[in-house]
């Protein structure tokens, strides 16, 4: 669709009311300013500069309505023309505050909107889009759309008042008049080719502007790998090579305007000069008519120069609507299950319980990621997924954790099936640990209490101390208050673990997930970690997801996954005593000749 339709149809069915009023707002506005300038007709009159003619109506009505509320002298309509004036201005001003308010109100609901859509969009939505994508969806075409807005309300209301100082001044002198218009639509269409080349631009900037976000976000969070491998001049080139594609398009863009303003005001003065020494010859009209209807159109001419700027950066910023609109749609047709209006907030399950998959099967496209697998896992205690690079683990955690549909199969905990149960619910009741913390940069409180904003510092202590993180949070020095840094940069990759597992802890899950947590970790640090894992064992049910299979021998069962399949499972000692897969894996990290030993 057009995009300055969509632009339209999104303002009237946003606004309500609003919209309507705010024409309405903006035509009293225009009617009191050609009011206050016709008014000059029969002031003129009076002071002896000839007004009749043709239009000898016009000052009649004038003159009839003046009379009703008794100003008929210079002075008596000096005062009524100040008094419109200013009630003009003061409707004016407040127009400007109101539309301003409005334009801010749009851009943040259209934000908040795409925020939301994509945040409840399907995981693969948003692992199919780059990050830089979508941060500049939300953030610079929503405000390009903001300053549309702004823009296309003040072209409403530029059109309004166009129209209301047209119809006066074809009641004052329509000679005249329709010479302007005539002149008005001629430098209008001497501009046209400028209009097509300023939408093309406008068209480009948002691929632009995502490709230099995702470019930027890249660098900065590669920065590290990126200056090891003597690559920043690379990683600069590329960003500058897009700047500077930005940097022409909005030169263009900006100067656009200013160009077509400075044109405008030129053949303006022109043509009003050339239509005054016609108008009082060939045409036959007063002067005193000339005059008012010149300065009807002195004082539009600038909106019309205004609103042809106006055009120009719209161009600029209405195709913002086509990427935000494609890109919420997307969102919302990827939208995951809604909760059922009133379901539950907790899942209502005692333990002892058990996590029981049976026959699940996901499907890519026609490709089988995962087929058939079974598994159960009694609650309180641990159970193990290992496998090599690509065997459908994540896509097993994925799947638990309602980030990716089954296919077919069932997945329970307790008494509650994922097929019917709330969503919000269930991963409630899952602590999801994932290789990589997400940690924010903000003090250690503030990170742990996102997983659950209303608990007191007493169960944040808690769940620090149940995940070994207590001790080395005093130690820091301010505390639970301490900033960590961008991701927790300031912390060790073991504290910054159990940072994510006290935060997990936090909402008090049946289960806990740990996804690879341990794989980038230290002896040491693992070591803490397994430790901790033995304590919770005991209160709760533990999934470990691993690659390293140090971490996984004191798991009460081991699911060895390959191509999407279990191929087995069995305790450590049952599946490397049969020296099938999951004695590979360990021969392949060496952990073969440990078991040996200790045998």
């Amino acid at each position: 669709m057009n995009p300055y339709r969509l632009i339209l149809r999104d303002l009237i069915s946003r606004l309500g009311w609003r919209f309507p009023a705010l024409i309405a707002w903006t035509a009293l506005v225009g009617l009191g300013e050609g009011v206050s300038v016709v008014l000059l007709l029969p002031l003129l009159n009076r002071i002896g500069i000839q007004t009749a003619s043709s239009q000898g109506s016009a000052l009649r009505l004038l003159d009839a309505g003046l009379a009703l509320i008794g100003a008929t002298g210079p002075l008596a309509i000096l005062l009524v023309i100040i008094a419109v004036a200013a009630a003009q201005t003061g409707l004016a001003i407040g127009l400007a505050w109101w539309s301003a308010q409005l334009a801010r109100w749009y851009q943040r609901q259209r934000q908040m909107d795409l925020l939301r859509a994509v945040m409840r969009a399907k995981w693969g939505f948003l692992a199919d889009r780059k990050a830089g994508e979508l941060t500049s969806a939300i953030i610079t075409e929503c405000e390009r759309l903001g300053g549309a807005f702004t823009l296309s309300l003040s072209l409403l209301a530029a059109t309004v008042v166009t129209v209301i100082y047209t119809a006066l001044s074809l009641f004052i002198a329509w000679q005249v008049t329709i010479s302007l218009i005539g002149f008005a639509a001629a430098a209008g269409l001497a501009m046209t080719k400028l209009y097509r080349k300023t939408s093309a631009i406008g068209r480009s900037l948002a691929p632009l502007n995502a490709e230099l976000q995702s470019s930027l976000a890249e660098s900065i969070t590669g920065a590290k790998y990126i200056k090891a491998m003597s690559g920043i001049d690379r990683a600069t080139a590329r960003i500058a090579s897009l700047v500077r594609k930005l940097e022409r398009a909005n030169a263009t863009a900006v100067s656009a305007p200013a160009t077509v303003r400075s044109l405008l005001e030129f053949l303006a003065f022109a043509g009003l000069a050339t239509i005054l020494v016609l108008s009082s010859g060939s045409m036959g009209v007063a002067a005193g008519n000339v005059v008012i209807v010149l300065a009807l159109f002195g004082r539009l001419f600038p909106r019309i120069t205004s609103m042809q700027a106006q055009v120009h950066h719209l161009n600029w910023t209405v195709h913002a609507i086509e990427v935000i609109d494609r890109l919420q749609n997307a969102a919302e047709a990827a939208a995951e299950r809604p909760d059922p209006p009133g379901s539950e907030q907790v899942l209502k399950i005692a333990l002892p319980t058990a996590l029981t998959v049976r026959g699940l099967e996901v499907k890519f496209g026609e490709r089988k990621v995962l087929d058939a697998v079974d598994l159960q896992l009694k609650m309180p205690g641990m159970v193990a997924v290992v496998g090599g690079s690509g065997a459908g683990k994540s896509t097993f955690v994925h799947t638990l954790l309602g980030l990716t549909e089954p296919s077919a199969g069932s997945i329970r905990l307790g008494n509650y099936d994922f097929a019917s149960a709330p969503l919000a619910a269930w991963r409630r009741a899952i602590g999801y640990v994932p290789q990589e913390t997400i940690l924010f940069h903000a003090s250690i409180r503030d990170n742990l209490v996102f997983a659950n904003p209303a608990a007191s510092q007493t169960e944040v202590e808690l769940a620090a101390r149940r995940a070994h993180a207590h001790d080395f949070i005093l130690a820091l020095p301010e505390g639970y208050d301490t900033i960590i840094g961008d991701q927790g940069v300031k912390l060790s990759g073991g504290q910054r673990q159990r940072l994510g597992i006290a935060r997990a802890l936090l909402t008090n899950p049946l289960l806990l997930v740990l996804d690879e947590a341990m794989s980038a970790l230290d002896a040491a640090s693992e070591l803490e970690i397994l430790r901790t894992l033995d304590e919770l064992r005991q209160q709760i049910g533990i999934l470990v997801i691993a690659h390293r299979l140090g971490a996984v021998r004191s798991a009460d069962l081991i699911y060895v996954f390959e191509d999407g399949c279990v191929t087995e499972s069995g305790t450590w000692d049952g599946l490397m005593a049969r020296r099938a897969r999951l004695y590979t894996l360990a021969r392949a990290q060496g952990l073969d000749r440990v078991a040996a030993s200790a045998g």
